[in-house]
C-alpha cells in the first residue's frame, strides 16, 4: 500500500513541477482563473429592477436531468466499450507487480475521484446567471458542482461494473440496455404526465417541475439520490435529512459495487485492459493532432454508394452518407442532445426573453463546433492528392457541414422561439444569427488549423480560438446592439448575422491555401 501511496503523490507533485516546464499549460490555468473571477465579479453586481427570483424547485429539476442524463449516457456507453480508471503507464507498471489486485482497483478509484472532479469545472461558470435568475449562492454552485462529479464517478466506476460482468454475452449486455432505456422512459413519463392532466392547462411547466422535484423520482439510481442532496443544501437553509440519505446511498451504492468487482471478479484486470487501450489510442490520437472516431460494431448501411460527386464535389455525398448512417432523426446523436438542452433551457427562460435562450444557445455551439466531419478531412492525406484548386477543395470539405449547420439553427431555434413567445421575424432572425455563428466558428477553426497545425497543446488552442472568435464577433456585436436600440431584436439578429457571414468569408478567403501543401497542418 506504501508504494501505491508513493506512487500517487508522486504523480501529483510532478505534475504541480510541469506546469514551469510547460508555459502554455500554466497560461492556461491562469487564463480559466481569470475568466472564473471575471464570472464571480460580474455576477455580484446589482441586479435590474425588482425582477423576482425563479423557484429553487427549477433548479433542482435542472441538476436532476443533467445528473440522470450523464448517468444514463455513460453506462450505456460503458456497455460497449467499458470505462477504465488506469493508464497505459498503470496497466504496464501495476498490473505485473505483485500487489493484490483489490488495492490496485481501490488505487484506480482514488484517482478517478479527482479526475471526475476537473469534468465539473465547466459548472462553475454557470453562476452569473444562476445567480440572476435563482440567486444561487457559490457554496450552492459548489454543491452542485460536488453533484455532478459523484455522478460521473459513480456512473463510470457502474460502467466499469457492467463491463466486467456482459463482456462476451451480448444478450446480457442487450437486457442491461433494455433496462436503462425503460429507467429513462420511466422518469420522463413520471415528468411529463402531469404536465398533460387537464388541471395543468395553466402552467405546464411548473406541474412538470413539481413532478421532477418530488419524492418519486429521488428514488432515481444515483442521480435521485445526488439531487436530493444537492437540493437540501441549495434549498434556502441547509436540510441535513435528504442531505444524509443521499450521500449515504451513494457511498452505500459505490462500496457495494466494489465489493462486487473485488470479490467476484478478482481478475478484473482483462475486463478492464480492453477499455484501457481504447482511451489510450483515443488520447493518443488527440495530442498526435488525429481524430480517433470510433467505429460502431453494428453499422446500418442501407444504400451505398455516394450517388454523385465529382473531384472536390464528392466530399459533400460522402458526408451526407456518413450523416445519413450516424444520424437521429434530422441531427446526429451529439447535436440532438446540444438541440434538447437548449429547448429545456428556453422552457425557464420563458419570462426572460428570446435574447437570453440565444446567447445560451450560441454559448453551447462552440462546444460542438470542433466535431464536424470536414475538420477529419482536413488531416486526411487523400484530401491533397485531389486535382482542384485548395480553395475548391475547402469548400467541398465545409459544404455539408455549412448546409447542416442551417437545419441545425432551424431545429434548435424554432421550437425556442415557440416556448418563450417570440414574434416570427424574431425567431428567423434568431436562427439566421445561429447559422452565422456556425460559419464563424467553423472559419475561426480553420484559421487555427492554418497557423497553428498540429503544434501546441489543444487546450490552449482552444483558449486562442475563444479569443479570436471574441474578436471576430465583437464588431458585429456592437453593430448589432445599435440596430437593437433603433429597430428591435430582428433587425439586430439580421446585422449579426450578416457580420459573422462577411468575416467568416474573409478568414476562408485568407486561408485558402490551407489545403495547398499537407506540411501547413503538420508542422
Amino acid at each position: 500500500m506504501r508504494a501505491l501511496r508513493y506512487l500517487f503523490f508522486t504523480t501529483l507533485k510532478n505534475r504541480i513541477k510541469e506546469l514551469r516546464r510547460h508555459p502554455s499549460q500554466l497560461l492556461l490555468l491562469l487564463f480559466l482563473a481569470a475568466m472564473l473571477v471575471l464570472v464571480v465579479v460580474t455576477a455580484g453586481l446589482p441586479r435590474e429592477g425588482d425582477a423576482p427570483l425563479r423557484p429553487m424547485a427549477e433548479l433542482r429539476a435542472m441538476a436532476l436531468a443533467l445528473y440522470a442524463v450523464m448517468f444514463l449516457v455513460l453506462c450505456k456507453n460503458g456497455l460497449s466499450s467499458g470505462a477504465s480508471f488506469y493508464t497505459m503507464a498503470d496497466v504496464n507498471l501495476l498490473f505485473a507487480v505483485p500487489i493484490r489486485p483489490q488495492r490496485v482497483l481501490f488505487y484506480g478509484l482514488i484517482r478517478q475521484l479527482g479526475t471526475s472532479v476537473l469534468l465539473g469545472f465547466f459548472l462553475l461558470f454557470q453562476y452569473t446567471w444562476l445567480h440572476e435568475q435563482y440567486g444561487l449562492s457559490v457554496p450552492g454552485l459548489l454543491a452542485i458542482m460536488l453533484g455532478y462529479c459523484l455522478t460521473v464517478f459513480c456512473a463510470q466506476l457502474t460502467s466499469m461494473v457492467l463491463y466486467a460482468f456482459t463482456s462476451g454475452d451480448e444478450g446480457r449486455r442487450r437486457a442491461l440496455k433494455i433496462v436503462l432505456y425503460v429507467l429513462a422512459a420511466a422518469a420522463a413519463l413520471l415528468v411529463a404526465l402531469p404536465a398533460l392532466k387537464p388541471a395543468a392547462a395553466q402552467d405546464k411547466l411548473a406541474a412538470a417541475v413539481a413532478a421532477a422535484d418530488g419524492p418519486l423520482l429521488a428514488f432515481f439510481p444515483v442521480a435521485g439520490w445526488l439531487k436530493a442532496a444537492v437540493g437540501g443544501l441549495v434549498g434556502g437553509g441547509a436540510d441535513l435529512l435528504p442531505v444524509l440519505l443521499g450521500l449515504g446511498g451513494c457511498a452505500a451504492y459505490v462500496a457495494a459495487l466494489v465489493l462486487l468487482i473485488a470479490a467476484a471478479r478478482p481478475d478484473f484486470y482483462e475486463d478492464v485492459l480492453k477499455a484501457t487501450e481504447i482511451s489510450f489510442t483515443a488520447v493518443t490520437a488527440s495530442k498526435e493532432g488525429k481524430m480517433a472516431e470510433p467505429l460502431p460494431a453494428n453499422v446500418k448501411v442501407g444504400k451505398t454508394g455516394l450517388g454523385g460527386g465529382r473531384g472536390a464535389g464528392a466530399f459533400y455525398y460522402k458526408h451526407r452518407l456518413e450523416r445519413r448512417r450516424s444520424r437521429v432523426f434530422l441531427l446526429d446523436g451529439m447535436a440532438l442532445l446540444w438541440a434538447v438542452i437548449c429547448i429545456v433551457f428556453s422552457f425557464f427562460m420563458r419570462d426572460v426573453g428570446m435574447l437570453a435562450v440565444f446567447v445560451f444557445a450560441t454559448y453551447m455551439q462552440i462546444f460542438g463546433s470542433s466535431t464536424g466531419r470536414w475538420l477529419r478531412e482536413l488531416l486526411m492525406p487523400y484530401v491533397y492528392m485531389i486535382p482542384e484548386s485548395p480553395f475548391r477543395k475547402l469548400m467541398g470539405v465545409c459544404r455539408e457541414s455549412i448546409l447542416q449547420s442551417a437545419v441545425e439553427a432551424a431545429v434548435v431555434m424554432i421550437p425556442c422561439g415557440l416556448i418563450v413567445g417570440a414574434a416570427p421575424l424574431v425567431i428567423a432572425a434568431c436562427a439566421a444569427a445561429r447559422f452565422g455563428f456556425a460559419l464563424l466558428f467553423m472559419a475561426g477553426h480553420i484559421l487555427m488549423e492554418r497557423l497553428f497545425g498540429q503544434v501546441l497543446n489543444k487546450a490552449l488552442i482552444f483558449c486562442l480560438f475563444l479569443l479570436v472568435m471574441i474578436l471576430l464577433a465583437l464588431p458585429g456585436v456592437v453593430a448589432a446592439v445599435a440596430a437593437g436600440f433603433l429597430a428591435g431584436m430582428g433587425p439586430a439578429m439580421l446585422v449579426l448575422t450578416f457580420w459573422c457571414a462577411a468575416a467568416a468569408a474573409l478568414v476562408g478567403f485568407l486561408c485558402r491555401d490551407i489545403l495547398n501543401i499537407a506540411e501547413l497542418n503538420n508542422r
